[in-house]
């Protein structure tokens, strides 16, 4: 019995790929090319919109120079302890993620 279900089933699927590969187009039955057309026509200037990809951070980006461990910021008291956190020496993640920019 499970061998009539799994050829019903492959039958199933190879008329499936055949309808999605414009095989019954020739008698009107076919794949909807254009689902939506309405929503074509309400976009708004759809050329301002340009995509481009970054580069990933570490080929263009080069890290700042760190600055001396023992050196003073040049505003600093000499007398007040200075408390430097790791954080705010290094730089940003960069995202390498394509990113829209309006023209």
């Amino acid at each position: 019995m499970l061998k009539y279900w799994l050829a019903l089933l492959l039958l199933l699927n190879a008329a499936v790929l055949a309808w999605q590969w414009d095989a019954f187009a020739r008698w009107g039955h076919g794949p909807n090319a254009h689902r939506e057309p309405e929503r074509l026509q309400q976009q708004v200037r759809p050329e301002a919109l340009k995509f481009e990809v970054m580069p990933p951070a570490s080929a263009t980006a080069t890290l700042p120079a760190l600055p001396d461990a023992n050196a003073l910021p040049p505003a600093a008291d000499a007398s007040a302890p200075v408390a430097a956190s790791p954080a705010a020496v290094l730089p940003a993640p960069a995202s390498s993620a394509p990113q829209a920019v309006p023209r």
